[in-house]
C-alpha cells in the first residue's frame, strides 16, 4: 500500500510541474506579447492598418468621385450619426478648416449642402443632395469590397473577435481621454 502511495504521489508531482511549466510558459509567453506593446508594435499596426484600409477605400471611391473621408461624410448622413460641421468634424477626425474645405470640395459636385443654422447663425448644417443619396448603394457596395479583401482569411469568428477586440479599445481610450 506504501508503494501505492508513494506512486501515486510521484505522479501527482509530475502533473504539478507539468502544470506550473505550461503556467510559466504562458506567464512568459504573456509578458512577451506586453513587451512588444510596449515597444510601440500594437501603435503602428493599428496606425499602417487605418492607413493601408484608407488607400484601398480612396481607390474604391475613385470611381464614384469621392475620398475616404468623402465617404464618412455621405454615411455618416445616411445613418443620421452627424448634423452640423462640428459633428463632422468629430465623425471624419479632422480640424474644421479641413473639414471645411472637404464640404466644400463635396458641395461643389452636388453631394452635400451646406446651410447656415436659423437658430443658431455660429452653426453650419449639412445635408445630403439627392446626388448624395443616391451614392449611397455603391459606397456600400465598394466598402463590402475593401472589407472583404482586408478580412481575407478571417474565420467569422476571428472577425468578430476583432470588431469586438477595436470596439474595447475604442471605449477603454474614451474612458481614459486618451
Amino acid at each position: 500500500m506504501q508503494a501505492i502511495t508513494t506512486w501515486w504521489n510521484i505522479i501527482a508531482q509530475a502533473n504539478i510541474f507539468r502544470l506550473i511549466r505550461q503556467l510559466w510558459r504562458i506567464t512568459l509567453k504573456h509578458m512577451q506579447i506586453v513587451e512588444e506593446l510596449q515597444n510601440g508594435q500594437l501603435g503602428y499596426l493599428i496606425n499602417q492598418t487605418r492607413n493601408a484600409l484608407f488607400a484601398a477605400v480612396d481607390k474604391e471611391m475613385q470611381p464614384l468621385d469621392l475620398t475616404a473621408s468623402q465617404y464618412v461624410v455621405v454615411v455618416g448622413a445616411i445613418r443620421e450619426r452627424a448634423r452640423t460641421v462640428n459633428e463632422y468634424c468629430q465623425l471624419v477626425g479632422i480640424e474644421a478648416g479641413p473639414m471645411s474645405r472637404l464640404l466644400d470640395r463635396m458641395e461643389a459636385k452636388g453631394i452635400v449642402r451646406k446651410v447656415r443654422d436659423l437658430e443658431d447663425r455660429r452653426q453650419v448644417n449639412v445635408t445630403l443632395t439627392e446626388k448624395g443619396v443616391a451614392l449611397y448603394p455603391q459606397i456600400t457596395a465598394a466598402i463590402q469590397k475593401v472589407y472583404g479583401q482586408l478580412l481575407s482569411g478571417f474565420s467569422e469568428q476571428e472577425a468578430l473577435a476583432l470588431k469586438h477586440a477595436l470596439e474595447k479599445m475604442l471605449l477603454n481610450a474614451r474612458q481614459q481621454d486618451l
